[in-house]
């Protein structure tokens, strides 16, 4: 019967690759992490070899199965290497939140940090970009930057679109301030550097709040937040502070437009890194 295109014959999308072709193996065979390859759902008849064509049945020059996948396949490799993930959390994906203590029991956070990683798995099977970002608060060690990683790397990976993590420290801000230093190697990039974080697809700005609060600072923080606002770009932020106390900053501007754009998610409970596993 041939195939004509009906749910009842339509092809399946791979359950591990969503049908992209590309799959992280966290099987570790040198180094520390595993490996972004192709999935063994590509039927690859060229081996490998560039540029991934075969002769057919028919000496017919084809092109490989493999051919599209392997693109992005370079493509997300270029893009997790610009993410600027710190090391410990660099490829930690949905499977690496552990919502249990070792003991079984089911950890305070787990509630809160299921519904997301529910909608990841949804990422697979659906093209979408998705529509609000995370505004993750709570006290220190509860898995805020872990999770907003495992957020960040799974877009990457089935979006195939850019995305950073900007861990807002002291030494963020000093690097912007030395674009206005003619003695700087950065001087007058200031501009870019903001409107590409403006831009880009996906942001984590971890640790927000840990700034000092010069007013220099506040209106930075407000405009890169306001200008992904504006733009609907996907954006994830982790805090320490109390809603209260992000409330407090630059006069409940941040905090109104974070809500609008952003899902509330308390972070409380137990400290979660006496359980994860490095």
């Amino acid at each position: 019967m041939a195939d004509d295109g009906s749910s009842s014959t339509r092809r399946v999308p791979c359950l591990q690759c969503g049908g992209h072709g590309v799959i992280y193996n966290s099987q570790i065979e040198v180094g520390r992490f595993g490996h972004i390859e192709i999935c063994p759902c590509i039927d690859c008849q060229c081996g490998g070899r560039p540029p991934h064509m075969y002769w057919d049945e028919q000496s017919q020059r084809r092109w490989c199965d493999c051919a599209t996948p392997r693109r992005r396949l370079t493509h997300i490799k270029e893009l997790f290497k610009l993410a600027e993930v710190p090391t410990r959390f660099r490829y930690k994906l949905r499977d690496d939140f552990d919502t249990s203590a070792p003991d079984g029991t089911s950890l305070a956070v787990a509630s809160r940090v299921s519904p997301i990683l529910q909608y990841l798995t949804a990422l697979v099977d659906d093209d979408r970009d998705p529509p609000r970002g995370y505004l993750l608060h709570g006290p220190p060690g509860t898995g805020k930057t872990l999770l907003s990683c495992i957020i960040l790397n799974e877009l990457l990976l089935h979006r195939a679109r850019p995305g950073r993590l900007i861990s807002l420290s002291r030494k963020f801000f000093q690097q912007i301030r030395d674009t206005y230093s003619q003695e700087s190697e950065q001087y007058g990039r200031s501009y870019q550097i903001l409107d590409e974080l403006c831009k880009i697809p996906y942001l984590v700005l971890d640790d927000f709040g840990v700034q000092r609060g010069t007013d220099w600072e506040t209106e930075m923080l407000y405009d890169l937040i306001d200008a992904r606002y504006g733009e609907e770009n996907f954006t994830v932020v982790t805090t320490n502070q109390s809603m209260q106390e992000i409330e407090a900053i630059s006069d409940g501007r941040v905090l109104s437009r974070l809500v609008e754009m952003c899902y509330v998610v308390p972070m409380d409970g137990q400290d979660y890194r006496q359980f994860m596993i490095s």
